[in-house]
């Protein structure tokens, strides 16, 4: 039985979604700019499939961008974080990286790398890296000395230490500077498909939206907004895990 609350919010939709076709339908907004709801499950029945493959194009090179952004930005946050001297020459420098519109270098890269998925990778990659080794570096330079010196104390290798107190006392910060960073990546991924690309959801909005086909372009839209919500669903989880997690620890 559908909870009441439930059937509220399904009816406020359903509402929303009539108002949205009415407004279309009796041309308040032209049908160019917004495309109705009946148009976009018409580009889905249509094209479904073609946008079905597209996305796995697009999920795959966000997937990889993501793992070796999570890889690169942890390990290299770590590495720098542990020692203050690197600490305070790299944070800068990343920073001010960081502050560069990307998008800039994106006709380099298709230069060097085509306009493939490689090209792609790569810029989601150099999206998210940065505030996720940033976050890093803060949130093992905020872990207290008195630990590390303790578990020295105590006979723990540097492996160990890192292992047992710096990364779990950094992972709140980690987890912060990963949701950031995995929403640039996905950002990055889709916009670069947009503006040259041979396939992925970006390319089919692009190439429709040439055409004025709004309801595709509209289609393609909300398959990327699915996948940005999917994402950020699954990090809000991690984030409970962890929160969870360093409770058990601490307790």
């Amino acid at each position: 039985m559908i909870r009441p609350r439930t059937f509220k919010t399904l009816l406020i939709l359903a509402a929303a979604v009539a108002a949205w076709e009415l407004i279309v339908r009796l041309g308040l907004i032209s049908a160019i700019i917004l495309a109705a709801p009946s148009d976009i499950a018409l580009a889905a029945a249509k094209d479904g499939f073609v946008f079905a493959r597209a996305l796995a194009t697009t999920l795959f090179e966000i997937g990889t961008a993501i793992l070796i952004a999570w890889t690169l930005g942890v390990g290299l946050g770590i590495l720098l974080g542990s020692s203050h001297a690197w600490a305070a020459a790299a944070a800068p420098v990343l920073s001010s990286l960081f502050a560069i519109p990307l998008i800039i270098i994106y006709p380099l890269l298709m230069a060097w790398l085509g306009i493939g998925a490689l090209s792609k990778i790569v810029f989601g990659v150099l999206s998210g890296f940065f505030p996720i080794a940033l976050n890093t570096i803060d949130g093992v330079r905020a872990v207290e000395q008195r630990y590390i010196v303790f578990a020295r104390s105590v006979g723990a290798t540097p492996l160990q230490t890192h292992a047992r107190i710096i990364f779990p006392l950094a992972l709140p910060a980690i987890v912060s500077g990963l949701r950031v960073g995995t929403g640039l990546v996905v950002i990055g991924v889709v916009v670069t498909e947009m503006l040259a690309s041979l396939g992925g959801v970006g390319f089919l909005i692009s190439y429709h939206r040439t055409l004025f086909d709004t309801g595709h372009v509209y289609f393609g839209m909300l398959l990327a907004l699915l996948v940005a919500v999917g994402v950020n669903l699954a990090l809000t989880r991690l984030d409970r895990r962890v929160g969870s997690w360093r409770e058990q620890e601490e307790a």
